[in-house]
């Protein structure tokens, strides 16, 4: 039996080697897997630390805005006391200015001038929901669906077992404490509830609505204008023409308020492109004897991005400071 030839000493180190460089190439490729891992794992990190101060910088702003716009309002209220006369009326115009660098714009609604969920007449109900574009059989249904969400059926003169229900759940039986309710009444759908949310509210206490503080949408839908105008003031409405003083305004329901809540909206955008949107509800004349109270603090609905990218690509040229 031969023995089989071993490989020379010199082929031997030069398989030796490039085996040691083959492992080097995989080590090297493997730490470069690893380094570029951990940098883009650092860089996404980077990122979502930067996208949280930003957002929270735009709170932040947000939030000194209605402060800003809530002492205003308190130094109008009394001013008003001695000149009522002089009273400035808030139907939510948008006001554009800077602040900290950010893009701003407010919008100052009077609750007086939407329909009171709690307190509005059922004839006021209907006429809006009919005005809304609602078909008149519906509306006459949701009507009654709200009437049972903030009675008792006591007071509805209905027995206490609720009839079937779209929804998971009974009427409430007691008074609506938000809006944001509606869409626990039967019959109000998601865009129903759109529709409703900008011209409702809790916190007038009024069984009308004032003619010259209302949403424009509103406003032409009680004044019976064509739905077509309506929907156009609903998507865009300011600027427009109406007339505060059209005699088509149901008079029965047109009760002036006592400016004592108002709801402010304020969106702010930073030049990094973060924004945020904020709905304060604020009353000047809460029970408790504090001068304010902040009823409702939720995040709103954005309306004029496109306006505050303008304000963003000229650095705010000509626009005042808030």
């Amino acid at each position: 039996m031969t023995k089989a030839p071993s490989l020379s000493g010199a082929q031997g180190k030069r398989k030796r080697a490039g085996f040691a460089l083959l492992a080097v190439i995989w080590g090297v490729g493997i730490i470069s897997l690893l380094v570029v891992s951990f940098m883009k794992t650092g860089r996404l990190r980077l990122q979502t630390a930067h996208n949280i101060a930003s957002a929270m910088q735009a709170n932040y702003i947000a939030d000194g805005v209605v402060n800003l716009t809530t002492l205003t309002l308190i130094a109008q209220r009394n001013a008003n006391a001695a000149l009522p006369q002089n009273a400035s009326i808030y139907a939510g115009a948008p006001r554009y200015c800077v602040f900290e660098g950010a893009a701003i714009a407010v919008a100052v609604e009077d609750e007086s001038g939407k329909v009171d969920l709690n307190t509005a007449p059922p004839e006021l109900l209907e006429m809006t929901l009919v005005g809304l574009g609602v078909e008149a059989r519906a509306a006459k249904s949701v009507v009654q669906s709200i009437l049972a969400f903030r009675m008792p059926p006591a007071v509805l003169g209905q027995p206490e077992t609720s009839p079937p229900s779209d929804k998971p759940f009974g009427p409430k039986r007691a008074p609506f404490e938000t809006v944001l309710e509606l869409d626990q009444v039967e019959g109000v759908s998601p865009p129903l509830f759109r529709d409703l949310l900008p011209v409702a509210t809790t916190y007038s206490h009024n069984a009308g609505v004032d003619a010259r503080a209302s949403p424009p949408a509103l406003f032409a839908a009680l004044a019976g204008l064509r739905l077509a105008d309506v929907q156009a003031l609903r998507a865009v409405p300011y600027p427009n023409a109406l007339n505060r003083n059209d005699r088509r305004f149901p008079a029965q329901f047109n009760l002036q308020g006592g400016q004592s809540a108002f709801l402010i909206h304020v969106e702010a955008l930073l030049a990094t492109g973060q924004t945020v949107a904020r709905d304060a509800i604020l009353d000047l004349s809460p029970t408790s004897g504090r001068p304010f109270a902040f009823r409702e603090m939720r995040r709103g609905q954005s309306k004029y991005v496109d306006r505050l990218r303008e304000m963003i690509a000229t650095n705010g040229a000509g626009v005042p400071a808030c």
